[in-house]
């Protein structure tokens, strides 16, 4: 699963507690992990790595092109993978402890600030995340891992590198994301006292808001449902987890949901500038594929004024009064 420090995984990965360019010679890797020596057959020259999508997945990975002295091409989600031309494949096992001994090397060698980065953009739903993330670790172990300390350039510094640039524009997009989901979710009260937000964020970003919101919620249960990657963040007595979902529970609302999502929506409307209404604003910094997610804009007049928008009409503006 996702990185969690109370729960095992990676440590300071947003735990209930805390929380791409080619390379410039690409040579046959070496054993720069502390990787297990011995006769692992054949390295494959020309290889997918297949993963099951997590963070610690694409550790695992990352740590077996080490053992098996291969440089893979690629890295993909078992579901998502289209082979190349004579290409072949392998699928790796999720294996928290090589995780942990990659995240160890990189802490080692650029910091916690450099493995920050190699997590974050591995919660990208870029198709390339995984090679980026790939040859971002094997520039930091294998070329700054050699150099003495005191001559180690500053990692995240160097955007104009092939290896860097990259990450930090994956991780940019990651944080952003994180940054919408705390600003957009919306909580409904269920029986039984839970609160339950949807989002559909276009990354793992649920790992990443699960502190944000144990803090505020202290000692009240409550679950983030993230419908695109099917993850659900769950807190109670102010400690969380994440788990797998196939889909969202049916759980009812309680008595007083509808009055309480009608008097936020009365909020919202009041709270408005009408004469400053500016729809192609708010659809950048509030996204229109969020909108279904979010109570006052999913009522049928949001959508009313959103459709007319987008359309160009003159007299959309109108809508807010009617």
């Amino acid at each position: 699963m996702i990185p969690m420090q109370a729960h095992g995984g990676f440590a300071g990965g947003g735990g209930a507690d805390g929380a791409g360019g080619e390379l410039a010679a690409r040579k046959r890797p070496q054993a720069s992990l502390d990787a297990p020596s011995g006769p692992q057959g054949a390295p494959l020259p020309c290889v997918a790595y297949l993963y099951d999508g997590t963070a610690e997945g694409l550790f695992s990975a990352i740590f077996d092109a080490y053992v098996f002295h291969e440089d893979p091409e690629d890295f993909f989600c078992d579901g998502s993978y289209q082979p190349r031309l004579g290409q072949s494949s392998r699928v790796i096992a999720t294996d928290e402890e090589k995780a942990l001994r990659v995240r160890r090397g990189l802490v080692r060698v650029g910091g916690s600030k450099v493995f920050r980065a190699a997590l974050h953009a591995s919660l990208s739903d870029d198709p390339q995340a995984g090679a980026a993330v790939y040859r971002f670790v094997r520039y930091v172990m294998d070329d700054l891992g050699k150099r003495p300390s005191s001559a180690r350039p500053s990692v995240m510094g160097q955007l104009a590198h092939p290896c860097v640039a990259p990450v930090a524009s994956l991780e940019r997009q990651v944080l952003n994301e994180a940054h919408r989901m705390k600003q957009f979710l919306r909580f409904r009260q269920k029986e039984g006292g839970l609160w339950v937000a949807v989002c559909n964020p276009n990354a793992n970003v649920i790992p990443l808001v699960m502190d944000h919101f144990s803090g505020r919620f202290n000692t009240q249960p409550f679950a983030i449902y993230d419908e695109v990657h099917r993850v659900v963040g769950i807190s109670q007595d102010g400690r969380w987890r994440l788990s797998r979902a196939s889909a969202e529970a049916e759980l009812a609302d309680c008595a007083a949901e509808e009055l309480m999502a009608q008097a936020w929506c009365v909020y919202y409307d009041s709270a408005s500038i009408d004469v400053r209404y500016h729809p192609e604003l708010r659809r950048q910094f509030m996204p229109m594929r969020l909108w279904g997610n979010i109570t006052e804009m999913s009522r049928p007049r949001a959508h009313a004024i959103g459709e007319a928008a987008m359309s160009g009409l003159p007299n959309a503006a109108a809508l807010i009064d009617g």
